[in-house]
């Protein structure tokens, strides 16, 4: 199970805001396509995906504002 965890875009001790998620629990992603998208006051950025899987849980909704390295969501690795 990998843990995907909300990176840090050069904007240490800020939030972000998970805007959109591409993907829903149950859902094949492939590594590299986009996962989610996430901004704060100075960017707007999708973020792909690390591995190649089914993502099983969905741990942040939509409109969710949390701190960097948050886990996010899990994958099951092929």
């Amino acid at each position: 199970m990998i843990e995907i965890q909300v990176p840090n875009l050069g904007q240490s001790g800020m939030d972000v805001k998970i805007e959109r998620w591409f993907v829903q629990e149950g859902d094949r992603t492939e590594k590299g396509t986009p996962l989610y998208e996430l901004s704060n006051e100075k960017l707007t950025q999708e973020i792909e995906s690390p591995v190649t899987g089914t993502v099983t849980k969905i741990l942040v909704a939509e409109g969710d504002m949390v701190p960097i390295d948050t886990t996010i969501a899990q994958v099951e690795e092929d």
